[in-house]
């Protein structure tokens, strides 16, 4: 049975069900029921190539174990004749962490990343022991009978989708920090860390906009600029962990300067910082945010008016880039500055509509109102994806540096 340990956390007993007890075959037929499910029997066998009997011999002990359930009325989808498996997701619980340069937001998360309960805390202190207290707090609020089966943590910096280390997040001051093993160190809980950017676009493929695509990106705009990519299915980070940082992308020749003396870049017109600056010196002020921009161009400004179409224009031209590269049928806009779009959104679609290739489909762009519980939210997808991809890393507090960069 669980026990406390002396930090105050309920540490696991070994006879609790995880998703990584379960075999490699089985756990990827739980995978693609998260992930696209309902599933009659037929799809999942075609989607995961398996014949008919090996598919029924992997699910029986699912449907035995009550883990997953046959709807008792086929699929109204066409194509999905049969009885779909559903999951039964409330049976597991997942947290997801985002944390930014200031603040902490927490959730508990069923399977399927429907958030059960959220927690939000200003940080006391930027050092890592401190911020790492508070993480194991906001754990035992939010998962007191020790039960939730991992913990991811997303924020900036430069990391592999499945990661142990904090590299590079210029926000903390972090560089090199083993967060996810001192994590697991304090609670005995598996811990996973990921890109803030990439945790939100596994939010997004598991239960959210993106759900059912094979392909497609996040573009998140805000304080920062960050694109997370879904390709065949899973989320990619790069050899490196830095697939998706684009915010140094030129755009115009002739644009302003960014803090690195770049000129035209995405982040010298796209940035939050940008904008408002580009608003507020015409103003004489320095004391402007977005939403002041947003309101200030609702009432005519026109150097509100002029900020916020250039931001348009920019990220039109940097979703042309992508989708010219990739071929990607959706974009999901997210972050929190999705407030510049009612302004932006024309200028948006007029550059995108410009600098796509001929040849090259047009995709579907859709806004996602994504707060900070919804980056912490996918946080806690990854975490479910991890223990579903490489449950052997699960206990050993090191995800590998040298697992695939597709995962």
């Amino acid at each position: 049975m669980n026990k406390r340990g002396h930090d105050g956390f309920v540490h696991r007993s070994t006879e609790i069900t995880s998703f990584a007890s379960l075999r490699p075959s089985t756990r990827a037929v739980v995978r693609e029921l998260l992930r696209v499910g309902p599933l009659s029997r037929a799809e999942l066998a075609r989607r995961l190539d398996l014949s008919p009997a090996s598919l029924t011999k992997l699910t029986r002990p699912l449907v035995n174990s009550g883990l997953v359930r046959e709807e008792s009325a086929p699929s109204a989808r066409p194509g999905r004749p049969g009885a779909p498996l559903v999951m039964d997701v409330a049976r597991h619980r997942f947290l997801g962490i985002k944390i930014t340069g200031d603040e902490l937001w927490a959730v508990a998360t069923d399977a399927g990343g429907a958030v059960q309960k959220a927690v939000h805390r200003a940080l006391l202190g930027t050092d890592v022991e401190t911020v790492t207290g508070q993480i194991v707090e906001v754990m035992n609020e939010l998962d007191p009978d020790g039960s939730a089966q991992a913990l991811g943590v997303g924020l900036a910096g430069r990391m592999l989708h499945f990661d142990d280390t904090v590299r590079d997040n210029g926000y903390l001051g972090w560089d090199d920090v083993p967060l996810a093993r001192m994590i697991t160190d304090a609670t005995g809980v598996p811990t996973v860390l990921s890109g803030d950017a990439r945790a939100l676009t596994a939010g997004v493929q598991w239960s959210g906009p993106g759900r059912g695509y094979d392909d497609f990106a996040v573009v998140t705009i805000g304080v920062g600029i960050g694109v997370g990519l879904v390709l065949g299915g899973q989320v990619r980070a790069g050899g490196h962990g830095t697939a998706g940082h684009v915010g140094h992308t030129p755009i115009t020749e002739s644009g302003p300067l960014c803090e690195l003396g770049h000129r035209g870049c995405a982040a010298a017109v796209l940035n939050a910082a940008a904008i408002t600056g580009a608003v507020g010196v015409p103003h004489g002020r320095a004391d402007l945010d977005l939403a002041d921009v947003v309101a200030l161009a609702d009432a005519g400004d026109p150097a509100a008016v002029r900020a916020l179409e250039d931001a348009g224009r920019a990220l039109g031209t940097l979703i042309a880039v992508i989708v010219n590269l990739l071929d990607l049928p959706a974009v999901i806009l997210a972050g929190d500055g999705l407030g510049i779009m009612p302004t932006a959104r024309p200028a948006m679609a007029a550059a995108l509509a410009e600098h796509l290739d001929p040849g090259t489909r047009a995709p579907r762009v859709e806004e996602f109102d994504s707060t900070f519980d919804e980056w912490a939210r996918g946080a806690a997808v990854v975490a479910c994806q991890w223990v579903l991809a490489a449950p052997e890393t699960i206990g050993t507090h090191r995800p590998s540096q040298r697992t695939p960069s597709g995962v």
